[in-house]
């Protein structure tokens, strides 16, 4: 395969095309239609559902129990105790005022199974109560959360889980009463994965729902007992589906490597392929770490790890400067053509009001760079905690560095007044918070904060 070389600096090295053409053609794409004027940055996912790393609902479900009272901006020095309060202020004050499902599943995961609504009940509450249904197959009743709520298949079973919810937790649907426990048994039931063709029941199964599937049955399936029949008749095998989907984002991520290896950026291909795994493929590079740490061991799953580990932190870096480089090929084309693009790509179906604020461009940039260095603390953080990998000193500057880069940009946006952007297009918050929550759930797992022992 051949791929289109860039130096550190971002400078394709190539022979440059006609001047006459676009900025975007200097930066490696071509043009394909009225949507690829955005080159670089619009393939590898800056702009909607290009990403999909998630699609918030336009609006909750229920009264909005916003405040209406802002959160000033404040400048602060970038080191731990700063940017753990500002990712802490920022997540919890915006999912809040957002109120919608995907923002309060997020604030679980960063704050624990008590956080709390601004009307004070609980979200875990609101969540199961709200946003559940039923369905039947063959005879049989099944319990699950809506994909509209959701996104990911699985991701608020999951979540409940680690967060350390009560398998009786009640959880309803209309007049009918079932619990956390009732959840998980039918995922078991409704869980539908060919591992030789994972797009075999749904395009992008493997990079939109799989990892947050994996997460949930390592914890719910005995390592011991790891194949069941669903409720369509077709046998899961748990230790296939692991090997196979941990092959894939293997061979894709080998590239980070080999770029790096010759004083590259990384190659647009890597970037675009990318576009395939939810949040920069960091889920699915935690789905193993779960896997690991729940007994599935098999097909070298070790060794595996430790190789994933090194391209994690390998990434921190590049991934890094490849996002300035994707920043870089969108700055200049102006916030209203920005988020009229943004707009395009979702078919026409969001709104928003107003002008975009004029720092839209640099704002997207911190939040990309939030949720790839968030994701990546949160995964590698956990595989710490649980004593999954043992860091050299080469690995564990890598991951210092990391998280200095992730302090830096936490509070360069506690300092960027986020209201105009909640009134042009509350959606482009709610994914910001998203980034935020793995951030804050990331900084906090070695701690006495860590959400997931919070009683």
């Amino acid at each position: 395969m051949s791929k289109t070389k860039s130096n550190r600096k971002g400078k394709v090295a190539q022979a440059a095309p006609d001047n006459s053409k676009r900025k975007f053609m200097m930066l490696g794409l071509g043009s394909a239609g009225a949507l690829a004027v955005a080159g670089i940055g619009y393939s590898a996912g800056w702009f909607g559902s290009s990403s999909p790393s998630s699609s918030l609902p336009v609006a909750a479900p229920t009264p909005n129990l916003a405040t209406g009272k802002p959160l000033p901006p404040v400048t602060l020095t970038a080191n731990f105790p700063n940017a753990l309060a500002a990712v802490n202020e920022l997540t919890s004050y915006y999912a809040r005022e957002l109120n919608n499902a995907s923002t309060l599943i997020h604030c679980v995961r960063a704050f624990g199974k008590n956080f709390k609504l601004n009307d004070g009940s609980l979200a875990v509450d609101f969540l199961c109560a709200r946003f559940a249904a039923e369905k039947e197959i063959n005879g049989k009743r099944y319990v699950y959360f809506t994909r509209e709520a959701e996104v990911h298949e699985f991701s608020f079973l999951k979540t409940m889980l680690e967060a350390g919810v009560s398998p009786d937790q009640p959880v309803t649907v209309g007049g009918t009463k079932y619990t956390l426990r009732d959840v998980g048994e039918s995922a078991k039931s409704l869980f539908r994965c060919d591992p030789k063709n994972f797009d075999r029941y749904e395009a992008n199964y493997l990079g939109r729902h799989l990892p947050w599937g994996l997460i949930a049955f390592s914890i719910l399936v005995p390592p011991s007992q790891p194949t069941w029949v669903n409720a369509y008749g077709e046998t899961i095998n748990l230790p296939e589906i692991i090997d196979a989907s941990f092959a894939v984002l293997s061979s894709l991520c080998a590239d980070v490597h080999e770029t790096s290896a010759r004083g590259e950026l990384e190659s647009l291909e890597f970037r675009k392929g990318l576009k395939k795994f939810s949040c920069d493929g960091m889920h699915s590079a935690y789905s193993y770490y779960s896997c690991l740490k729940h007994g599935f061991t098999g097909n070298d799953m070790q060794g595996r790890i430790n190789k994933l580990t090194d391209n994690l932190l390998l990434r921190l870096r590049e991934d890094s400067l490849a996002i300035d480089r994707e920043a870089d090929a969108v700055k200049g084309m102006g916030p209203d053509f920005i988020g009229r693009i943004a707009l395009e790509d979702q078919g026409g179906k969001l709104t928003t009001k107003g002008t975009p604020p004029r720092d839209l461009a640099e704002v997207m940039r911190f939040r990309f760079q939030i949720r790839m260095l968030g994701h990546a603390l949160e995964a590698v953080n956990y595989a710490k905690l649980h004593k999954l990998i043992k860091l050299t000193p080469v690995q564990e500057g890598k991951l210092r560095a990391g998280e200095q880069m992730l302090y830096e940009y936490l509070v360069k946006l506690r300092a960027t007044d986020l209201q105009p952007y909640m009134v042009w297009h509350d959606k482009f918050v709610g994914e910001t918070v998203i980034a935020l929550a793995h951030a804050a759930r990331g900084m906090k797992l070695l701690t006495s904060e860590n959400p997931d022992t919070l009683a």
